[in-house]
């Protein structure tokens, strides 16, 4: 049975391991914290998935000195991605597939330099779901699908891919799988830099912005091109096609995390762009005005 850690207890790293503990197939232990964690000892994790609700209980403990995880799912915010690192470190050995499921591109050089070990893919996640209260995770459509893998694909990812779909977490491990987590970061950057910056929700964004959202798609499909990333018209025209029918009044995490004035993926999801941009010699004007913006906000 695959020993699987999971770093992050929120909607998606809580999602992920609820349905794996589920499912019976693997041994999972869980990395959460604060009133989430206290809450998940004292009663356990609640799913609400969709059209049904289930309770799993964790392992919350600490790893036995010496374990070797088989896989590892880092489900944190982008900004958290080194100290969750470190926090798996010592139980991460050569043959540990490690799989980010953070906002953001690249994050398999960063995960990487901080572990100096293991098999580090690129992963991303699509899934709407989110902490409702402390213990209970709410799932709020039937959409998940987990992209993982690397430019070679070897047999532990294959088993890794098997025990997900296993478990009812549809799931595909591919070589181009930094070619999907840009595709997602394509809309999910667009869409989170302007409900930030206007404070008004996606769908409001699309209508009243449009000419905004076109351009920040042209600058970042610039930016990945020159990074070799192959982002072309048909790719921001799905961007369009799911901008048109986006739910009333939905609103990014990075809209709501500035309103909360909590701490936000503003460095991944625009400092990022603007960054690569003027290393390449690439004009991202719209996005580095929207970051300047947002930095003197607080990030």
């Amino acid at each position: 049975m695959m020993q699987i850690a999971v770093v992050g207890g929120g909607g998606v790293g809580g999602y992920v391991a609820a349905k794996l503990i589920r499912a019976g197939a693997a041994e999972v232990t869980l990395f959460a914290r604060g009133v989430h964690l206290a809450a998940i000892e004292a009663s356990g994790l609640q799913v609400i998935d969709h059209d049904e609700t289930f309770t799993v209980h964790p392992d919350t403990r600490p790893p036995q000195p010496g374990t070797r995880f088989d896989a590892v799912f880092l489900a944190v915010k982008s900004y958290d991605l080194a100290s969750a690192c470190r926090m798996v470190a010592p139980f991460v050995g050569e043959e540990t597939v490690v799989v980010p499921l953070s906002n953001g591109v690249d994050h398999a050089a960063e995960i990487a330099a901080c572990l100096q070990c293991g098999i580090v893919c690129e992963g991303c996640v699509h899934v709407i779901s989110h902490i409702a209260s402390p213990g209970l995770i709410e799932k709020r459509s039937p959409l998940f699908y987990l992209i993982f893998g690397a430019e070679r694909i070897d047999a532990r990812m294959r088993r890794l891919e098997q025990l997900l779909n296993a478990s009812g977490l549809k799931s595909k491990c591919r070589e181009d799988a930094r070619y999907a987590c840009w595709k997602k970061y394509l809309f999910i950057a667009t869409f989170a830099m302007l409900t930030a910056y206007h404070a008004m929700p996606m769908d409001r964004v699309w209508r009243e912005h449009r000419d905004e959202a076109e351009a920040l798609l042209t600058e970042i499909r610039s930016v990945a091109n020159g990074l070799g990333v192959p982002i072309d018209e048909a790719d921001i025209a799905q961007v369009r096609k799911q901008a048109e029918n986006l739910p009333p009044d939905a609103k990014t995490s990075m809209q709501r995390d500035f309103e909360a004035g909590r701490r936000t993926e503003l460095e991944m999801l625009g400092g990022y762009i603007v960054r690569k941009g003027a290393a390449l010699g690439i004009d991202v004007p719209l996005m580095r005005k929207l970051y300047g913006a947002l930095s003197q906000r607080g990030a």
